[in-house]
């Protein structure tokens, strides 16, 4: 079985704090483990911080096995350990009385109360504090109206040894926003439409289409079409014929066969676009795609409006509802689609084409360069204010998503479609790297995270140990378990169909509300190595 992850991470040899990433003015807990030699105004001593052995010289005799609360001093380009006693008195503070250390440096510091819990837990954690660290997240905490989750923030980049920078922090504060990212989308796209014609940039066009194209994918379009297709001969052919006409395709070239609408139909199953497009153009010669999916969007809202005809209303409701039978596929597509889509690979992309010397446009194909393009030049406060929001979630997902020691983490948050339903979906992926660099397949944990209409609010724990594999739905919904009972001999058999086996599939009742990626925030900090 796999050992927790705590236990796989190891513990680093000793290490010069002279040299290391200790420095002046920071104050941490350290326990003395051994003295190991002395001079005339010098002790020189292991000491032991979290997870750390580093070699630390003293200026007052200590005794081994006992913990100290110490503040590092810089003198003449060497590193000291000074212990820091109590005020009014000799005494040291013992590693038990963090309340009252964090109390000691808060009035020291001249810190507002509210960092309290924020240097308790540092302090508890072994972790080094510097004022100047505390004095930058105060700036920016005091900005905000949840300051709680200001604080909480800036402990995960604590914790994580994220650079303290304010972009950083902003954009892990944006990944932690209540509302979808498929209204932050629809928001942004909403506000970018009603900027006055001579406000319009290119670029400002360009990423309004984008944002159409991340909330309608191409594959959902094409998927309606063709059930339009295969209503033709069907009592709905009126509605199908009207609703065609809104898309720009009015009329055949000639009567469709079912075996052009079944080679339609596989090529858009299998996500090839491309040749769907080739059928489309054989049937319909002025066929193009940009045009069909910014009519496609506009139906979209139509019907979302209601403003559709009855009969086309009722003939468009009936086809997305179709689309529930393919949710799986549906959202494997979207997962696909969502790394190259948002520009979570835009760094990776400039480097790459720093590298080959590939022309810098190669670059502008996805949400967060063409975010940052129109940046530039956008005036707009709450249009600014939206797009720098949304940009920041992006990065925020990036910087959740990272390896660390032996292990690799992903949190992907997207914007899906489910028949009539927008939602996002979110994916929390925790699994080991093996010596070659790729990932074990026999070890991970994921948890989905989605709201639907009927289950509301959902989170799927799967853990994986040795290929076995533990299931774990958290949801109220009354009766579920009976029902997750049920699916229980086909989820076996699948797993099975990829070597891995079903241990336990059951069905729990949340013990409080939480956002998505609270449980990343809660994973990071909880059976990992705090290194320093």
């Amino acid at each position: 079985m796999m050992n927790r992850v705590d236990k796989t991470l190891p513990i680093f040899p000793a290490g010069d704090a002279a040299r290391e990433r200790f420095r002046h003015g920071q104050v941490v807990f350290g326990k003395i483990e051994r003295i190991q030699g002395e001079g005339e105004k010098e002790k020189l001593a292991l000491v032991r911080v979290g997870n750390e052995i580093v070699t630390a010289r003293l200026r007052t005799p200590l005794q081994a096995g006992k913990q100290y609360l110490f503040e590092v001093v810089a003198e003449n380009d060497t590193i000291y350990w000074k212990i820091i006693d109590k005020e009014g008195g000799n005494h040291p503070f013992p590693s038990s009385d963090v309340d009252e250390a964090a109390q000691y440096l808060i009035r020291k510091w001249k810190l507002p109360n509210d960092a309290h819990s924020f240097l308790r837990f540092v302090l508890q954690e072994k972790l080094p504090i510097a004022k100047e660290d505390i004095e930058k997240a105060v700036q920016w905490i005091g900005q905000l109206e949840d300051k709680q989750k200001g604080w909480e923030t800036f402990r995960y980049m604590f914790v994580r040894r994220f650079p303290l920078t304010k972009d950083i922090f902003t954009s892990l504060l944006a990944v932690q926003n209540d509302a979808p990212l498929f209204r932050q989308l629809q928001t942004a796209e909403r506000q970018l439409a009603s900027l006055p014609p001579e406000q319009q940039t290119n670029s400002l066009q360009t990423l309004r289409r984008y944002l159409q194209n991340i909330m309608n994918s191409p594959k959902n379009a094409y998927e309606v079409l063709v059930k339009l297709l295969a209503s033709l001969p069907q009592p709905e052919r009126k509605a199908a014929l009207q609703l065609l006409s809104k898309l720009g395709l009015s009329s055949l070239q000639n009567n469709l066969s079912s075996e052009q609408l079944m080679k339609l139909q596989d090529a858009v199953h299998n996500g090839d676009l491309q040749q769907a497009r080739q059928y489309l153009q054989s049937l319909f010669p002025a066929f193009e795609e940009q045009p069909f999916l910014e009519r496609f969007q506009m139906l979209y809202a139509s019907y979302a409006d209601g403003s559709l005809a009855e009969e086309e209303q009722r003939l468009f409701s009936a086809i997305l509802t179709q689309s529930d039978r393919h949710v799986a596929s549906s959202v494997f597509h979207a997962l696909k689609e969502a790394l190259e889509k948002l520009g979570f690979q835009h760094e990776a992309n400039i480097r790459l084409a720093l590298e080959t010397k590939t022309p810098a446009e190669t670059t502008m194909t996805s949400l967060k360069p063409l975010l940052l393009q129109a940046l530039e030049n956008i005036h707009e406060p709450e249009l600014k204010e939206t797009l720098q929001t949304l940009l920041h979630h992006i990065t925020g997902q990036q910087l959740l998503s990272k390896a660390e020691g032996p292990l690799q983490h992903l949190f992907l948050q997207i914007p899906v479609q489910l028949g009539e339903h927008r939602t996002d979906v979110a994916i929390y992926w925790q699994g080991k790297r093996q010596k070659n660099g790729k990932i074990d397949p026999d070890y991970c944990r994921i948890m989905f995270y989605f709201y639907l209409d009927n289950l509301k609010e959902t989170v799927v724990d799967v853990r994986v140990q040795q290929r076995i594999v533990h299931v774990s739905v958290i949801n109220d919904t009354p009766h579920l378990s009976a029902v997750a009972t049920a699916f229980q001999p086909m989820l076996k058999e699948r797993l099975e169909e990829h070597g891995y086996t079903l241990s336990v599939l059951k069905v729990e009742t949340p013990k409080q509300k939480k956002a998505p990626v609270d449980f990343v925030f809660a994973q990071r900090y909880s059976g990992v190595d705090y290194r320093i």
